[in-house]
């Protein structure tokens, strides 16, 4: 204000000195009148002149307006304040109640806190802020009910923190926030009845915070956040008329969870394709158009993950790449969801719930999380409940037969686990210096065993051997795959001779002397069944590997 308070003190010393001179003038108007003084300057325009000479030093200056925080509740403040001249208001700036018109603020370039333009119900445009570039903290555009653009925001190109734009009935577009590429920390587009396009945000490319796109009931298209690449906190996505997410083509990185909810109208998610990295949750909820989750197939880890009440959906196959859910995997209420077989990958889960999906007949694709196959190290570990690669609770019910609990989803399924990542040297850790050898051949879906042990009594202490102890026997078998077991005859074999092509002689008939059934529950632990009537032993062998090299291969093996 100092500038303003030398320019009207210089122009009222100059009238004033000119009011002097004038007085000391005698001029006539015609030779037949008395001369008279000439009349000084009127007070009116005295008045004006000062009014202009004031705002030209104000504009050149660009002074602070005065206090830092306004509030302008009427028509009569806007307009009083254009009068000053101001160029920035240093704190933040209110604008609700009667005010029908902004053109008051045509001075202002820039908002240092934040500015909110709310309940004005007559306000039909923002003109008058189209020279605001700068606004430090958020901007709130809210319950304008008869505001229909955003133009007057076109040279706007800095945003602080954050902006919404919620519950202004009659806009239909977002045109005039085109030079805004980066939103700090939350991004709010709701509740706006006639919106039908976002393209007005054609150039942002990141949400420091929060997006919420949220009961925008004319809104069928995302297609102006074509360039958006991150957000970095929530994402909500909830539009009744929505039809697709193609807008989102480029997002690539959310933060933190992204909610997809109570889109009637959405039927794809392949707007999603590039999207990489969630850093919390997927919600994808009472979308009840939905009939596929393909584009989401960039995805292989998620925080938690629920599908719930999507009436239309079918499959999961767009999940076919996920393979860890660290928290809840919750699948329920999906009216038309037949089949698990897209969570083909998946290997882990926090807590797994499936249930209320009442044409849910296939499951089998969720039996390597409930059986046991690698509860050894290298490998998940046991998890809770007895199952390895679930490490909380199992709620598993309400859907077809063959899918309400885990014994259905572990009987009705193909359990078979046996691969060549299980050949290898086993033996019981209790009777140290005997054991197995087991070869899987998975062409001829069958197995070998060796199984190299001692008689039945020791021998007497003066008997004698050329090479060994005179107590070893070594019994062997071959026998298909059936599931996670082999059921095989039992070879003996005698009158061999060592590196010696001597005629063996063996049991007659072949598979007399007893079988062996060999029961896999893991990578690294099974049992040997065997029933031998030729010398009256019957008995259970619980064996493990000799070392854990393979546990690995048999794991990778499992999985594909």
């Amino acid at each position: 204000m100092l500038y303003a308070t030398v320019a009207l003190d210089l122009l009222g010393n100059e009238l004033f000195r000119k009011k002097k001179k004038q007085r000391a003038v005698i001029c006539r108007v015609s030779t037949n009148e008395e001369p008279t003084m000439r009349q000084p300057v009127p007070f009116a325009l005295r008045a004006i002149l000062s009014i202009v000479l004031t705002t030209f030093y104000l504009q050149a200056w660009g002074l602070d307006c005065a206090p830092a925080n306004i509030d302008l509740t009427n028509q009569a403040e806007v307009d009083a304040l254009s009068v000053t001249g101001c160029t920035t208001v240093t704190g933040s700036l209110r604008i609700t109640g009667s005010v029908t018109s902004l053109d008051g603020l045509s001075n202002l370039t820039s908002v240092g806190g934040d500015l909110s333009i709310y309940s004005n119900d007559a306000l039909t445009d923002l003109d008058g802020l189209s020279n605001l570039a700068s606004v430090g903290g958020g901007l709130s555009i809210s319950g304008n009910e008869a505001l229909t653009n955003l133009l007057g925001l076109a040279n706007l190109t800095y945003l602080g923190k954050y902006l919404e734009i919620d519950s202004n009935d009659a806009l239909t577009n977002l045109d005039g926030l085109a030079n805004l590429t980066y939103m700090g920390e939350k991004l709010s587009i709701d509740s706006n009845d006639s919106l039908t396009s976002l393209e007005g945000l054609s150039n942002l490319a990141s949400v420091g915070g929060e997006l919420r796109i949220w009961r925008n009931d004319a809104l069928t298209n995302l297609d102006g956040l074509s360039n958006l690449t991150n957000v970095g906190g929530d994402l909500y996505i909830v539009n009744s008329a929505l039809t697709n997410l193609d807008g989102l083509s480029n997002l690539a990185s959310v933060g933190g969870g992204l909610l997809i909810r109570s889109n009637a109208a959405l039927t794809n998610l392949l707007g999603l394709t590039n999207l990489t990295y969630l850093g919390e949750y997927l919600e994808i909820n009472a979308n009840y158009a939905l009939t596929s989750l393909d584009g989401l197939a960039s995805l292989n880890k998620l925080g938690n993950l629920w599908i719930t009440s999507n009436t239309s959906l079918t499959n999961l196959d767009g999940l076919a790449n996920l393979t860890s859910v660290g928290g809840y995997l919750t699948i329920a209420s999906n009216d038309a969801l037949t089949t698990l077989d897209g969570l083909s990958s998946l290997t882990s889960v926090g807590i797994l719930w499936i249930t209320d999906n009442p044409e849910l007949a296939q499951c089998s694709t969720v039996s390597r999380l409930l059986d046991q196959w690698d509860d050894a190290e290298p490998g998940p570990g046991p998890g809770v409940g007895g199952f390895p690669d679930i490490g909380g609770g199992v709620n598993i019910r309400s859907n077809l037969s063959g899918c309400n609990s885990v014994e259905e989803i572990l009987a009705t399924g193909n359990t078979s686990q046996i691969n060549p990542g299980l050949n290898d040297a086993w033996y019981n850790p209790e009777t140290d210096g005997q054991g197995f050898f087991i070869t899987v051949f998975p062409d001829l879906g069958a197995v070998s065993l060796a199984w190299f042990t001692y008689d039945t009594e020791l021998p007497p202490q003066d008997a004698t051997a050329n090479l060994g102890d005179p107590g070893h026997r070594w019994l062997t078998g071959v026998g298909p795959i059936e599931g996670n077991q082999v059921t095989m005859e039992i070879e003996m074999t005698s009158g061999g001779l060592f590196d010696t092509p001597t005629l063996i002689d063996r049991t007659d008939p072949p598979g007399s002397d007893g079988t062996i059934i060999l029961i896999f529950t893991s990578c690294n632990s099974a049992t040997i069944e065997y029933d031998i009537p030729s010398i009256n032993r019957q008995g259970t062998v619980p064996i493990r590997r000799v070392a854990d090299d393979n546990i690995v291969l048999c794991e990778a093996l499992k999985a594909d």
